[in-house]
């Protein structure tokens, strides 16, 4: 970090509602909204939540080392400056110090995919220069900026998610860190509790393609049906696409058991060494691979960046499980299309016994008992042999197909109810909404 108190007042100075001269020109150590994590010269940026005000903490930021504090109220310390608004003071912060340290920045959206995709990207450009990425799921507009502002003053990449749960929030992401590179994975239905319709989250993701006043490279997927929608709306920009299946500047070209070969518009036929070939996962490598080579990142990087690839935790992790079964995490999120998309990668393994853990989708709406019963009879049309099912709908939901469906209350008693039947020939693939936490029964029925 390479920023001053002073250059701060100058970011900030037309929100600025006080009169006090803040006389300290202090080298800033780290931005924080969490007073306990505020150490020496660091600035606590004080916001209001849905369950606690910031304000409220002021002075317990002040006595843990806080140079600055920036809220929009005021307050009698002479280190505590009153702004319009604290969080759009945080975003002006973080625009000023992505264009002080000049880097090229990627921004991700899609309904899914997105934090892989950036985790992907970000493990190829790193092989050839410093990266900074997205801090754990800093999606948001708090989050984005603070990602942003842990970058050290030599990055010369940001690999950025962006997240959005209404209509404005990428418009306002994109004007924050003004990205070079931008892709849109794909658009489906979540978070239609705050969205209200499908068409909603359409218009929100779209705002990545909007003239902004300068020229994007925007990468888009060929063979998703929206393309041709997407293709126009970007078409004040650069355009470059992926697909599995069409001619496109970076496409799959061949796949064969642990390898993946691509054609690439810079550099030609690449073979990658790969187990993640699920489809999904072909369109995440292809974007990534996209993303990077934009960037500059060359062949020897993509290589070294997939090959060295981890997923996070909860995204179809294949796990050794209890009496040598195979537990297949996917416990970080679920949305409709993203638990189709891991029934398909569960049934495309070995010929196994398939088993599946559905917990509740969240933030779905009036149409989430219609979205969780087209999950399960598209389970039921690939032939899981057994479901297990924790859901505020089950009761209603399980008489819908025809497969026979184990109810529970409780992950206890799902997991007393499973572990004793788990044998070496079987894989049980868990997936719910964060907020369900099902990856303490991954916990509990690994080996």
């Amino acid at each position: 970090m390479s920023i001053t108190v002073l250059e701060i007042l100058s970011v900030i100075k037309d929100d600025i509602q006080d009169n006090k001269e803040i006389l300290t020109d202090k080298k800033i150590n780290s931005f924080k909204i969490d007073s306990r994590e505020v150490k020496e010269n660091d600035v606590f940026i004080a916001l209001l939540g849905s369950n606690v005000d910031g304000y409220d903490y002021i002075d317990d930021a002040l006595q843990n080392g806080a140079c600055l504090v920036i809220t929009n109220r005021s307050h009698k310390s002479p280190l505590v400056l009153s702004v319009r608004d604290s969080l759009k003071s945080l975003g002006l912060i973080a625009n000023y110090y992505i264009k002080k340290i000049n880097s090229i920045s990627i921004g991700i959206t899609g309904t899914n995919g997105k934090s892989t995709v950036t985790a992907m990207t970000a493990s190829i450009t790193q092989h050839w220069c410093n990266t900074a990425k997205t801090l754990g799921n800093y999606n948001n507009q708090i989050g984005l900026p603070l990602s942003v502002l842990t970058a050290d003053i030599n990055t010369e990449i940001f690999v950025l998610e962006m997240g959005a749960s209404k209509i404005g929030d990428i418009r306002e992401l994109t004007t924050i860190v003004e990205p070079k590179i931008v892709a849109l994975l794909n658009v489906s239905s979540a978070h239609i509790d705050t969205f209200g319709n499908l068409e909603n989250i359409y218009k929100a993701k779209e705002e990545l393609l909007e003239d902004q006043g300068y020229e994007k490279t925007v990468i888009l997927n060929k063979d998703d049906e929206n393309f041709p929608k997407w293709e126009k709306k970007a078409s004040r920009h650069h355009v470059i696409t992926i697909s599995k299946r069409q001619e496109s500047d970076y496409r799959l070209v061949g796949q064969s058991l642990g390898k993946l070969i691509i054609k690439t518009k810079k550099f030609g036929i690449i073979n990658i060494n790969t187990n993640s070939q699920e489809d999904y996962m072909v369109s995440n490598l292809l974007f990534s691979i996209a993303c990077a080579a934009e960037s500059g990142a060359d062949a020897q990087s993509i290589k070294k960046g997939i090959e060295n690839f981890t997923l996070p935790k909860g995204r179809f992790s294949v796990l050794n499980g209890h009496n040598n079964s195979k537990i297949i995490d996917s416990s970080y999120n679920a949305n409709p299309e993203s638990f189709k998309a891991a029934i398909d990668s569960l049934v495309a393994r070995e010929s196994r016994e398939k088993w599946l853990i559905m917990g509740q989708m969240g933030e779905l709406g009036k149409a989430s008992e219609e979205h969780h019963i087209a999950v399960l009879r598209y389970a039921e049309s690939k032939k899981i042999d057994r479901i297990f099912l924790i859901s505020d709908h089950a009761e209603k939901i399980k008489k819908t197909v025809k497969i026979e469906i184990n109810v529970f209350k409780s992950k206890e008693d799902l997991i007393k109810y499973i572990l004793p039947m788990l044998k070496s020939n079987i894989d049980v693939l868990i997936k719910a909404s964060r907020y369900m936490k099902f990856e303490s029964i991954v916990q509990s029925l690994r080996e």
